[in-house]
């Protein structure tokens, strides 16, 4: 059977589900086996208690058996038949003969049961009677002798007469001229029903006829005679041995009753369960003992595991999630450990350390590659804007305006003295700017002013944002030269500048008519490319120096301008 535990738990918690999960079986198991031993002890101890009182009852069915027939045979005796019929017709001498032998058959027969007394005959010729308690006796001596003068031999058979706590057996012969009885030890029924419920201090037992008028009982309680007379009451005839449960207050109990034929009497008996499985309290407490151990056990795995497990094993993710943001300054060597996560814990350091190096070099290593390019894409501007300049010096010199090549002369002194003064890479916008407009100045003079420039004021906070030099230059390069060096006609130049946020956009407009839409399709490819090609001139040249300086995402884009020719736009991309 497959066990889904659910992705997004952790691996301790894992763990201990899985434990649990094997724990709760072997609990459970135990828990059954506590409960069916319970059964089985109750059932054990049911079976027991109703085969003592079935054997009990047996033996004393036997005994009283034995007894009833002694008393047959006493009634059939030839002395005392003797005796009956010739009565007062004997001499003494006779007479004292067949009482003697009958004193002593009596004897016998007392001493042939534990559960006799006194045995005794009443012979109405003579007006005496002869026992083992009070030998021969006139009638009015005799104190069994009321007991037994009410029997008449028309009255329905009785197993047994009850008196005032006396048991007796009284059987008749010759026309009740003889009555022959035996009294049963009603103490001696006491102490064998007690050796029925010795052991247990709620129990009890009693022997009672069917309306519970005749009782020989030990702790008959008034609650639980009740409970057994519907027990009685329910009783299907033809079972002579039955096992009942009874609640009765607060108390259960287990009952048995069983039928002694002979006495015509029944035996209950009745204890407590609680008192019955008093020994399975231990076994509760062992199993209240092994819960409590099983918890323990699964805290202290639960600990041991949160301990050995989980803490190392999230210190490590944390370590990683701490690598994820980029942040170098994370180690676990202050961890000891010599386990596998120590092994772990070791290996990531290690990983670390090659890690932050291999940046460092390739860092520096791509910083001074930049810094190389960077030089040598400004180098290539310097060369290419010299040879044009003084070509156009050439020309005006030519034509002998003096005067515009002084003023040539003059922006070219300013304009180179701009490129070489300094050793520094970048330059505010505003001196970038201004050197911007003092090439619009040349290129003026070069195309007879016949070029209109219009340039937008700085904003305020853009002036000393610093960017690299040469940079708008190249774009206002790229208008004159391609849009108006074939042709006379008049142009305009328009060049805006604005800062929002953490953007800087430059454009230089143009209205030449000799941008082609294959030629900006071109361009802006080329544009898009600029970090694969080799030759990295003008445009190109401006826009990978930014995207070196700034990232991908700055650069030089080129468009279709509202006025007709080419809108070139820098724009950069910087944390303000």
């Amino acid at each position: 059977m497959k066990l889904n535990i659910r992705s997004n738990l952790h691996v301790y918690q894992k763990v201990i589900i899985v434990f649990m999960a094997m724990m709760i079986p072997v609990y459970l198991i135990n828990l059954w086996m506590n409960m069916s031993g319970l059964t089985i002890m109750k059932k054990g101890f049911a079976n027991s208690s109703l085969s003592n009182v079935t054997f009990y009852s047996s033996q004393l069915d036997d005994q009283i058996a034995f007894v009833r027939k002694q008393q047959l045979h006493l009634l059939n005796d030839s002395d005392l038949q003797k005796l009956s019929f010739l009565g007062e017709q004997l001499d003494g001498f006779e007479d004292f003969q067949l009482v003697n032998r009958i004193g002593e058959r009596l004897v016998s027969i007392q001493d042939s049961s534990d559960y006799l007394v006194n045995v005794g005959t009443y012979i109405r010729s003579l007006g005496r009677t002869i026992s083992t308690q009070n030998g021969v006796a006139k009638t009015a001596e005799n104190s069994e002798f009321s007991i037994i003068s009410g029997y008449s031999p028309l009255q329905s058979a009785q197993p047994f007469y009850y008196d005032d706590g006396r048991l007796f057996f009284i059987e008749s012969g010759n026309n009740g001229n003889i009555l022959v009885y035996m009294e049963l030890s009603v103490p001696k029924l006491v102490e064998t029903l007690s050796h029925l419920i010795e052991y247990y201090q709620d129990s009890g037992a009693l022997l009672a006829n069917d309306g519970f008028d005749t009782l020989i009982s030990v702790r008959a309680y008034e609650p639980v005679l009740e409970q057994l007379k519907a027990i009685k009451a329910i009783h299907e005839p033809g079972h002579e041995q039955e096992f009942h449960r009874m609640k009765i207050g607060n108390h259960n109990y287990m009952i048995t009753s069983t039928e002694i034929r002979t006495l015509g009497l029944t035996l209950y008996t009745y204890m407590s369960e609680s008192e019955v499985t008093e020994p399975l309290k231990k076994f509760n407490f062992w199993f209240i003992l092994f819960s409590c151990v099983s918890i323990a056990i699964v805290i202290m795995f639960s600990f041991s595991i949160n301990l050995m497990i989980h803490k190392p094993l999230k210190k490590l993710i944390r370590a990683f999630k701490k690598l994820e943001t980029d942040n170098l300054i994370v180690s676990l060597r202050s961890q000891q450990h010599d386990n596998e996560f120590g092994y772990l814990y070791r290996n990531f350091d290690q990983m670390v350390d090659k890690l932050r190096q291999s940046i460092n070099e390739n860092y520096e290593q791509k910083i001074a590659l930049q810094h190389s390019e960077l030089k040598q894409l400004q180098s290539q501007i310097n060369p290419h804007f010299l040879y044009n300049s003084f070509f156009n010096l050439y020309m005006i010199c030519r034509s002998g305006d003096l005067e515009s090549s002084a003023t040539l002369a003059q922006k070219l002194g300013g304009y180179y003295q701009f490129i070489t003064r300094s050793g520094k890479d970048t330059v505010s916008l505003e001196e970038e700017y201004r050197h911007a407009l003092d090439y619009c100045e040349i290129q003026s003079i070069r195309f007879s002013n016949r070029i209109h420039v219009e340039a937008s004021e700085l904003p305020e906070s853009g002036r000393t944002v610093e960017v690299p030099r040469i940079i708008v230059q190249p774009l206002v390069e790229n208008a004159f030269e391609h849009a108006f060096e074939n042709g006379m006609r008049r142009g305009h130049v328009q060049m805006e500048t604005t800062l929002q946020d953490n953007r800087l956009s430059i454009v230089v407009e143009d209205d030449g008519n000799a941008l082609t839409e294959e030629s900006l399709l071109e361009l802006r490819n080329t544009l898009d490319n600029a970090s694969h090609i080799s030759e990295k001139t003008g445009l190109v040249n401006v826009c990978r120096r930014i995207q070196l300086q700034f990232g991908e995402h700055s650069g030089v884009f080129v468009s279709r301008s509202a006025m007709g020719g080419l809108k070139a736009e820098i724009r950069i991309y910087f944390d303000k």
